[in-house]
């Protein structure tokens, strides 16, 4: 049974068509990419899959389920999720980022705390930066404390919408191989925006090329920058890869 599956999702906004018709099914346990142009429809089909968004047409199904839009908040605890900003508190230090979620769940202190220690390890944030406060921190190192706290409960889906676009080029590198660790340590079903195929190629096994609201290739990494099923395919991986 597939975790995340959408079967003819379309979504409009005014006169603007966002995503057309879509029929996806992502593979379990596997980093998928969604690549394309601005306004291709890729931030919202993700959002399509935590329920942020929800289709005019079609139907969303995670973990074997249509989505209850009335009650999202417990399949919330079992997705990840990361964005650019990283959305980390200000006024709460690493730690209490981090632990966020487990709080809410009500997760024991030495249960917490291991489960802390083992990200911050994973993504090499040294244990006494949990009590620095954001601000205190690098973009790489926030990015990291991001990841850190949307693992925290150890979900069995992870969304990231362009979660490193605002990194620079060395500091990027550094975060894609903690992901990568971090994949390689606890695989999980994995759906990346980005607009940066060298970043789908490196991080994602397979790849989803959208454009104007409709998939135009669903392989694997290797098929899709082999086998382009187009020549915008073509072009873009041509234009873009090194």
């Amino acid at each position: 049974m597939a975790q995340i599956e959408l079967t003819g999702v379309s979504k409009s906004y005014e006169t603007e068509t966002a995503v057309a018709g879509i029929d996806l099914t992502f593979k379990d346990r596997v980093t998928t990419a969604l690549v394309g142009a601005s306004g291709s429809g890729k931030s919202t089909l993700l959002q399509m899959v935590n329920g942020l968004v929800r289709p005019d047409t079609g139907s969303v199904r995670l973990f074997g389920r249509p989505l209850d839009y009335e009650n999202l908040a417990p399949l919330r605890r079992r997705i990840g999720y990361a964005v650019q900003e990283t959305g980390l508190f200000p006024h709460l230090t690493v730690e209490k980022n981090i632990t966020l979620l487990a709080r809410l769940e009500n997760w024991d202190n030495d249960r917490m705390r291991d489960r802390m220690v083992e990200l911050m390890r994973l993504v090499e944030l040294p244990k006494e930066y949990a009590l620095r406060y954001p601000y205190e921190l690098s973009g790489g190192q926030k990015q990291r404390v991001g990841l850190c706290r949307a693992m925290m409960l150890n979900p069995p889906v992870f969304l990231l919408d362009e979660p490193f676009g605002a990194l620079d080029p060395i500091t990027r590198r550094e975060v894609h191989r903690e992901f990568l660790r971090l994949q390689a340590s606890e695989p999980r079903t994995m759906v990346l925006v980005t607009h940066d195929v060298i970043e789908a190629i490196a991080l994602a096994e397979e790849i989803v090329v959208l454009r104007e609201g409709r998939v135009e290739q669903h392989g694997t990494s290797e098929q899709v920058v082999r086998e382009p099923a187009s020549d915008f395919v073509a072009e873009l991986f041509r234009t873009e890869s090194p």
